[in-house]
């Protein structure tokens, strides 16, 4: 929901003793709070409302809530419990000063009903249990307190706690209380409106005993000097959340597993909390009401008739702010608009300033800056993002780019999970890149999913770092790699079939991790900084490879984007494409020279750092600069080589990483064909990767006849003009101090 300066309750409850359902709701879409459920205490002093009506608030559809009256200062409203183990709710209040005259409160155990003040002995409340209470003095953090029949006694402060002046609530306050059978409660929260994720940060604990048993809960205020803008809004009212704890298994019939000690009903609304060791698989047509799933945690629901008949909430966590990440959606009903990315704390762009921090992949067309420079509009590329007022559903197993002002979680609220196999309509452009997303609510394996459409995509999977740059996975050497929930990732389509994402894939893994794998394989993991990023660079050395390409080992760097600054390798039998993973045969190590490709411009700080995994004993990786003539090893602790560029560099020829016994280079004739001749256009003849000196070249037709005879400095790369010459295959003669090497390539 959307709230600008406006606020709700929602309160959630245990109830482990209910006679017909573990839970009882009230969301005021009734319009009364007389029926389902009918609660005590100060109701004329109460009134539902829509959002329209409140304070500083604008219209919406977010539907109705209960207030309090402008006239009204000391309220309270309440309707009967069972015993109840944990509550959520959500507070605020337009302009409301927490103070020892203005508090609010919930009250979370009490023996009997209650109505007015709950505070300061008042003798018409004579009940036990216990109560939150905001607003007292000096900080005014959240206390616990107990109810002692007429009188009362603070319980303490809960030692983390936010505190709270005039205005503070204004964002909303999200909160979780526990409390453990030996009378330990815990107080999480998180700012906001919308409690549809677990709040997760902890502000302490305290323990009280005294109370064991409870048989109402409520709410309540007490305001000192009344005004319109300090009243308080509830919604949402919840009892008898069901939490999966996954005590004895993954299975969710089994009742233990539940910290009710039964299966859930229809009319439950279930939490499936993070850091458990299992986590639930359900295989038949169950019917829940509503299901929050916190980041990290994980549901496996293969059977089609699974069934939420509220709201299913899935919640990711963004560990840094200002930071894009690729998303899918792995719920249905959902969509993007102004009320999603305010209560997400999605920005807007600081260029294009109608724009929001969502965005999608389009091939088809790449946008330009269509009025100059200065100016609110920008160019955008292949990405299109959400206008502001634009209302529009999430598409199901479609990629989202979702960026947060802040570190937090985002929450993704529909009308159920998937539970059955899902498709995703490839397109072909000015590229075939697509944008897709794990649409379920379980990891699935990127091998399986290769399988399964290995007719209509590539080998190559392209996953962004979440920093700078994207990351290549391959079919045929991460097959195991394990895709998150709601992961983002491109491939690339041979066709404008479906890719299909298939429910048996589904399942769950030991830690929210981004790769799994166990192998062994002798790797070296280069990365090169700019100052801005690490761009990784993968050579791997495996069995049966080859120096040339090999489908579903070599992977390709990324080039459905536009680059500043990137690195990449070059194959050993180079093929003229950049590639962000190499994979070479596991045998002659020494005699394979890798060409580093770079773009970046002048005056930048260029640092490379490498890390060896089971490379051979003896074996050392060492980085070659052939402008300068250095040779730096790479793969000891904090090693690296540094170098500020005195010009724009794009391309390979001056870079070379060796896997070798030590520090001298290989023989002339190894160097030598390690030396890259290619023709970028047909004027232009340029050879990559000479180290300093003269040389000279010849270039003969096929019928042996010189058409090019030329000398000059080498500089790492070296740029020749060519003659007019027709398209055809041509001898090259390279003449060095060190030797001469003849190499083929054909002008087009």
């Amino acid at each position: 929901m959307k709230q600008n300066n406006y606020f709700y309750i929602l309160l959630l409850f245990f109830s482990t003793s209910l006679a017909i359902s573990q839970t009882v709701i009230d969301d005021f879409t009734d319009g009364n709070f007389t029926s389902n459920q009918t609660w005590t205490g100060s109701t004329s002093a109460f009134s539902v409302i829509t959002d329209a009506t409140l304070p500083n608030g604008s219209a919406s559809t977010d539907g109705s809530y209960l207030a309090s009256n402008v006239s009204e200062g000391d309220v309270s409203l309440a309707f009967p419990s069972n015993e109840i183990s944990e509550w959520h709710f959500s507070l605020g209040t337009p302009n409301y000063n927490p103070s020892g005259s203005n508090y609010i409160g919930v009250v979370l155990m009490a023996s009997s009903t209650f109505s007015g003040d709950l505070i300061n002995d008042n003798v018409t409340n004579n009940f036990q249990g216990y109560y939150l209470r905001i607003g007292d003095s000096g900080t005014d953090p959240i206390e616990l307190w107990r109810k002692t029949g007429t009188g009362e006694e603070i319980v303490g402060d809960f030692p983390s706690s936010p505190s709270f002046s005039s205005g503070d609530l204004k964002d909303g306050l999200n909160i979780r209380v526990t409390r453990s059978s030996t009378g330990v409660w815990e107080l999480f929260y998180s700012i906001g409106f919308q409690n549809n994720s677990i709040p997760s940060n902890s502000a302490g604990r305290l323990t009280n005993n005294t109370y064991t048993s409870s048989s109402f809960f409520g709410i309540f205020q007490n305001i000192g000097s009344t005004s319109s803008t300090r009243r308080i809004y509830i919604d949402n009212i919840e009892l008898g959340v069901v939490t999966w704890d996954g005590s004895d298994n993954n299975d969710w019939s089994t009742g233990t597993n539940w910290d009710t000690n039964s299966t859930p009903t229809s009319t439950d609304n279930l939490i499936i909390p993070s850091g458990l060791t299992n986590y639930p698989t359900v295989t038949t047509a169950e019917t829940i009401n509503s299901l929050i799933i916190a980041s990290g945690a994980t549901l496996v629901a293969t059977n089609a008739g699974f069934t939420v008949t509220g709201n299913a909430t899935y919640t990711r966590n963004l560990p840094n702010g200002s930071q894009w990440y690729l998303m899918g959606v792995p719920v249905s009903g959902e969509n993007f608009n102004n009320t999603w990315v305010t209560d997400n704390s999605i920005p807007s762009s600081t260029l294009d300033v109608d724009n929001r921090g969502i965005s999608w992949y389009d091939n088809s067309s790449s946008d330009t800056d269509s009025d100059g420079g200065g100016t609110s509009d920008s160019a955008t590329g292949f990405w299109r993002y959400m206008a502001a007022g634009d209302d529009n559903p999430f598409a199901v197993a479609r990629g989202y780019g979702i960026i947060r002002s802040s570190v937090g979680d985002v929450s993704f609220t529909g009308n159920g999970i998937y539970s059955s196999n899902q498709t995703f309509s490839l397109t072909q452009g000015l590229n075939n890149f697509n944008l897709v997303g794990n649409p379920f609510t379980a990891f699935i394996t990127l091998g399986t999913f290769h399988t399964t459409n290995t007719s209509n995509i590539g080998t190559d999977f392209f996953f962004w770092n979440g920093g700078s740059t994207y990351v290549t996975k391959l079919s045929g050497i991460d097959g195991a790699y394990e895709i998150a929930p709601g992961q983002g990732f491109f491939v690339e389509a041979t066709n404008t079939n479906n890719v299909i994402f298939e429910i048996t894939d589904a399942s769950h893994q030991g830690s929210d991790t981004f790769g799994k794998t166990t192998n062994q394989r002798p790797e070296v993991h280069l990365s090169v900084n700019d100052g801005n990023g690490k761009i990784p660079i993968r050579i791997l050395y495996i069995d049966g490879t080859t120096k040339g390409y090999d489908v579903g080992y070599d992977g390709k760097l990324f080039d459905g984007v536009s680059y500043n600054f990137i690195a990449y390798s070059d194959l050993v039998e180079s093929n003229g494409i950049k590639y962000q993973t190499q994979s070479l045969p596991n045998t002659d190590h020494e005699t394979m020279i890798i060409p580093i490709g770079l773009k970046a411009t002048a005056n930048k700080e260029i640092t490379f750092t490498a890390e060896a995994l089971n490379i051979p004993n003896g074996l050392h990786v060492y980085l070659e600069d052939r402008q300068t003539g250095g040779v730096t090893r790479l793969d000891e602790t904090n090693t690296e080589y540094k170098v500020t560029l005195t010009e724009n560099l794009d391309g390979i020829g001056r870079f070379y990483l060796h896997t070798r016994t030590n520090s001298t280079l290989s023989t002339d004739d190894v160097l030598l064909n390690s030396v890259r001749i290619f023709s970028p256009n047909p004027n232009k003849l340029r050879i990559a990767g000479l180290q300093q000196g003269n040389a000279s070249v010849r270039i003969f037709n096929m019928l042996g006849k010189q058409v090019v005879n030329s000398t000059f400095v080498t500089s790492g790369v070296s740029d020749l003009d060519l003659p007019n010459l027709a398209n055809g295959v041509y001898i090259i003669q390279l003449e060095t101090a060190n030797g001469s090497i003849n190499k083929k390539i054909t002008l087009e």
